[in-house]
């Protein structure tokens, strides 16, 4: 089977696997279906939380739309977005992506099209209400300043090179024909635009709404060559087709795409908005877009993502990319032995803590393999943990265990001062101190939590009785286990022979014979000699 075809064929694969949940019911897209699709985040476990797709949908205007919205289908859980990347389980994900962006795959130019079955412009495009003909959604209905495109996959090109972007901005719904966007200045849509604002020149752009997990996944990763590696995560050639009014090529496989034009010259107030560290973000001057075109599909759905307070959609695709991203950079590019997993947890928005599982026999380097992330510009963590190969980097009670028990702070830490990566991160200064964000240091924590020399065996029943348990568990009709790394006890190289033998006498029910050795080897304590 090959990959994906279009948003259509995936919707159609999460439901047959149970990953869909499909609502007929009339819902208001400003003030029910964020909120609603929230809960699940706030309220079911990781497994639990599938992708919704809303039949009928209205607004606070009253409004009743004729497409259908997609919301947290590409990644509401970790085995979901393993299926977009083409892997049976989340622990193949890394390695997919560390292939994909050593081994990738050029697009090809096609003629045609489904994206363009309707297209508005010119007059047309204002009869059909211009960007108000789509049902985008609120999505922090109460503090949000309107409805925003979260899953807005904004193509650009380089007006020096010609190279493509192909990246994930929100983009805040101004007028029918105004799109505002909010970008960092280190993102590439920002090196774009200034490149031809030095040109005197206004800057291109196509936004494609609804696509195939593959280009959602790497809009949101930061890597470089999106397309090239969508192809190479799909196992084929990206389709590309060129827009009707822009010189841009965009995705043939997307449901919806807005065609504009940025001006260079001009920018104007953009936001608030709901952002991933779980604060709303202010309003600052940015870019907006003057729409030129949409085209769509005839049976279009429109795709969003659920970002804001984590955990979210958002924390899932940011968090796994920059794993996939990090893993590649440290075994491919570094050459580095012994890394066996890099985590970016839910609750820290997927950004800013990561928890890198190694194996120090295999020849990892914690402190190094810690350094090299943290030396990334404006991408780094600023807490980061190296845990040994037995504690599971996704459980921070594991990882508690580990900082607690495996480091001492004095020589096991260090801190670093490294570029903000975001200026959504209010610890770093107050909100009414935005502009010295932009040119503020901040710091990353960079702790080793691994075993620095044998240790011995953990303090729990040998694997056999633990087995042994969770069968007679089952027969007992006991709830469904979910079990945390370690769920049983194993030696780390300290346990000496005598003590070997106590237990196995133990289980022999030959403990008194202990302790009749241990009474030969009472020791007599003088008066004045302390117990």
């Amino acid at each position: 089977m090959g990959y994906f075809r279009d948003l259509h064929e995936w919707l159609a694969f999460l439901e047959s696997r149970g990953g869909l949940r499909r609502i007929d019911k009339l819902i208001d897209k400003d003030t029910e279906m964020h909120p609603l699709v929230r809960l699940q985040f706030r309220g079911l476990p990781e497994s639990e939380r599938k992708g919704w797709l809303f039949e009928q949908v209205t607004g606070i205007s009253g409004k009743r739309y004729d497409i259908p919205v997609a919301l947290a289908v590409m990644a509401p859980n970790r085995s979901i977005y393993a299926h977009g990347m083409g892997v049976a389980s989340p622990a193949e994900i890394s390695a997919k992506w560390a292939h994909a962006q050593t081994h990738p795959i050029p697009p090809r130019i096609v003629s045609s099209a489904r994206c363009h079955e309707l297209i508005y412009e010119g007059r047309e495009l204002l009869d059909a209400g211009g960007a108000g003909m789509l049902p985008v959604p609120m999505s922090t209905p109460g503090f949000d300043s309107g409805p925003f495109l979260t899953a807005g996959h904004w193509v650009t090109k380089d007006p020096e090179t010609g190279d493509f972007n192909f990246g994930t901005y929100r983009g805040q719904i101004k007028s029918p024909t105004r799109i505002g966007v909010f970008a960092f200045p280190y993102q590439d849509i920002s090196t774009h635009w200034n490149k031809a604002r030095a040109l005197g020149k206004p800057l291109e752009a196509a936004v494609v709404i609804g696509c195939t997990p593959n280009l959602s996944y790497c809009s949101t990763s930061r890597v470089q060559q999106e397309y090239l590696v969508a192809g190479a995560i799909a196992g084929e050639a990206l389709e590309l087709v060129r827009c009707r009014s822009v010189d841009l090529l965009v995705p043939a496989c997307s449901e919806i795409v807005i065609e504009g034009i940025i001006p260079t010259d001009q920018v104007e107030p953009e936001g608030p908005f709901g952002e991933f560290t779980g604060y709303m973000a202010h309003r600052e001057p940015d870019k907006f877009m003057n729409v030129t075109c949409i085209t769509r599909r005839r049976d279009a759905i429109y795709q969003a993502f659920l970002s804001q307070f984590p955990p979210s959609e958002s924390s899932v695709l940011r968090g796994v990319g920059q794993e996939g991203r990090f893993y590649a950079l440290l075994t491919v590019e570094h050459g580095m032995k012994g890394i066996l997993e890099v985590a970016l947890p839910e609750a820290a928005g997927g950004h800013g803590v990561c928890v890198i599982r190694m194996d120090r026999s295999a020849g990892a380097k914690p402190m190094e393999a810690l350094g090299i992330i943290a030396d990334l510009p404006r991408a780094a963590p600023k807490i980061l943990i190296a845990v040994d190969e037995d504690v599971d980097p996704r459980d921070m009670d594991s990882v508690s265990w580990a900082m607690s028990y495996r480091m001492q702070p004095h020589r096991s830490a260090e801190i670093r001062e490294i570029l903000v990566s975001t200026g959504l991160d209010f610890s770093l200064a107050p909100p009414e101190a935005r502009d010295e964000v932009k040119t503020m240091k901040g710091s990353a924590l960079l702790i080793d939590a691994t075993r620095q020399w044998k240790y011995p065996p953990t303090s729990l029943p040998k694997q056999e009785f633990m087995e042994h348990a969770r069968s007679l568990w089952q027969q007992l009709g006991l709830p469904a286990l979910a079990l945390k790394k370690p769920w049983y006890g194993y030696n780390l190289g300290v346990w000496d022979p005598e003590d070997i033998e106590d237990a196995e006498r133990a289980l022999r029910g030959e403990h008194y014979k202990t302790g009749e050795l241990r009474e030969a080897q009472r020791i007599q304590l003088s008066k004045t000699e302390p117990g």
